[in-house]
């Protein structure tokens, strides 16, 4: 009898997994409406806020701080420029109400770094032990906070700058704090969503809301600059941008959830393509990580050089492209926000087109994941060299050629998404979190670096002092190129591929008993 009922039982089994193959084939044409891309979705508007208010100070820095004087060498290129070639009249070079000075704007601009660096490890093993979810909430409500007060801390003590400079060097560190932890925890969310031949696409649409923030911001905030109608018109770029960020707070909390046994709209068709994708793969809140196989590996150090080498150009472009569109291409505040837009979405386009592609090549055995990962290293870096080369020799009476080079090294450049973004994924799914939080960790130090870098370099903002920014710029991104397709790693490594009882196969486990 007992043999039986285990015949039986085998039968069902089988009649089971037959039936689960078939619903997983029809579930992933569901892709527009599933919780996995709402995930994504969601993801994107995460980070375009998130992104958006990263780099609000930047914008609002160039009519908030009254200029510092210009040299008699700077002074006569510049009217040559400005009277011939440019909308920029000498009235908007002036104004602004706080008095830092050009070293204490690069310490304001840099200190959001001094916190985003100290939470990414802990963020990526946080959200492994108690879910990504929860750990973005928090993170995101503070950093809504602490926006909002910047406008008061910047304007303290009209007496003592130094004060109000001390003040919101503080709110940027805590919000590098708050915001440290959201990458590798949004790592953490995708592990668990995100079938291997969907990783690309859904992980670029979610990152590439970084993009999407850079256009957001560089194409409003001039005009909430120029806008007085509210409090002097900057401090509007953060009221509005923490308002924005606090509200999405709710948003997260009822769309978001750590996995897709814990949803509770989810499809079971749904839910069981993704489990099933994802067999033994995904971390379990009890596994321990193996943090010295991890940083033996080459693919792990790969990520990290690639990401840190990114990062220098892009958080270069993100303190500091505003002031070079002003001091070399000598576009007015508004012009300067929409033309600074156009490198962004173009990057948008590039890598969520790239990431469909590649995704759809692998999945057709056209490329291996590792070749995939290697192409697109190679086209983020040499392509946004050549082009950040030639920007620094365009003469000022072609500023929109400058714009053009911009554009394409820019759009490039969104190649590199498909390399530290989601390799780590690719080579050990299970600890895609910890791997980004180290490797952004050390991504962090160009941010820290880069603004201060830029200033010492560009004393005077003329043309000659930006040509060697591009130079040294364009062989960091040569350099981690080259390092990242000799050691770059596309499958699962021995270190990350433990086996491990999914829920799932449990219940297949005690349906059998």
């Amino acid at each position: 009898m007992l043999v039986g009922r285990m015949t039986q039982s085998s039968y069902e089994l089988k009649d089971e997994d037959t039936n689960r193959d078939q619903q997983v084939t029809e579930t992933r044409l569901q892709v527009i409406t599933s919780c996995r891309w709402i995930l994504a979705y969601v993801g994107c508007l995460c980070f375009t806020i998130i992104n958006a208010l990263r780099i609000n100070l930047s914008i609002a820095m160039i009519c908030m701080v009254k200029p510092a004087n210009v040299s008699e060498s700077q002074q006569s290129v510049s009217d040559e420029c400005l009277n011939k070639y440019s909308n920029t009249s000498t009235d908007q070079l002036n104004g602004g109400e706080i008095e830092w000075d050009k070293d204490l704007q690069g310490w304001v601009l840099s200190s959001f770094f001094y916190g985003y660096i100290v939470t990414q490890i802990p963020g990526g093993y946080l959200s492994g032990r108690f879910g990504g979810k929860r750990v973005m909430l928090v993170g995101l409500f503070i950093y809504g906070v602490v926006t909002v007060l910047m406008p008061l801390a910047a304007r303290y003590d009209k007496k003592d700058y130094t004060t109000s400079a001390g003040l919101a060097i503080a709110l940027r560190v805590m919000a590098g704090l708050s915001t440290g932890v959201v990458f590798p925890a949004m790592q953490n969310l995708l592990g668990h969503w995100s079938p291997p031949y969907e990783r690309s696409k859904l992980n670029i649409l979610c990152f590439s809301g970084t993009m999407a923030g850079n256009v957001l911001m560089l194409g409003v905030g001039g005009f909430f600059c120029e806008w007085n109608a509210f409090d002097g018109g900057w401090p509007s770029i953060f009221y509005v941008g923490g308002g924005i960020c606090l509200l999405f707070c709710f948003l997260w909390h009822f769309l978001v959830f750590d996995s897709p046994e814990e949803h509770p709209r989810i499809s079971e068709r749904e839910k069981l393509y993704i489990m099933k994708s994802l067999e033994g793969v995904t971390i379990q809140k009890n596994d321990s990580v193996p943090w010295m196989e991890m940083m033996k590996s080459a693919g792990v150090w790969a990520i990290i050089v690639v990401h840190v080498t990114s990062n220098f150009g892009e958080y270069t472009l993100l303190t500091k492209l505003p002031a070079f569109m002003k001091e070399v291409l000598h576009f007015e505040i508004k012009s300067n926000g929409l033309y600074s837009t156009l490198p962004y979405i173009a990057m948008f386009i590039t890598a969520n087109t790239a990431a469909n592609v590649i995704d759809t090549m692998r999945e057709k055995g056209v490329v291996s994941t590792r070749t995939a990962r290697q192409i697109a290293g190679l086209l983020a870096s040499f392509v946004p060299a050549a082009f950040l080369v030639g920007v620094g020799y365009v003469p000022c009476n072609k500023n929109y050629l400058g714009v053009v080079f911009l554009v394409i090294a820019v759009a490039f450049t969104g190649f590199s998404w498909l390399t530290y973004a989601t390799n780590s994924q690719d080579i050990a799914p299970k600890y895609a979190g910890e791997i980004f939080g180290i490797s952004n960790t050390a991504a962090t130090i160009p941010g820290m670096v880069a603004p201060k870098l830029v200033n010492a370099m560009t004393p005077g903002g003329t043309a000659e002092e930006w040509r060697s920014v591009f130079y040294v710029w364009g062989a960091v991104y040569i350099a981690g190129g080259i390092f990242y397709c000799i050691f770059a790693r596309g499958e699962t490594q021995l270190w990350a591929a433990e086996k491990r009882h999914t829920n799932l196969e449990l219940k297949h486990q005690e349906s059998v008993k």
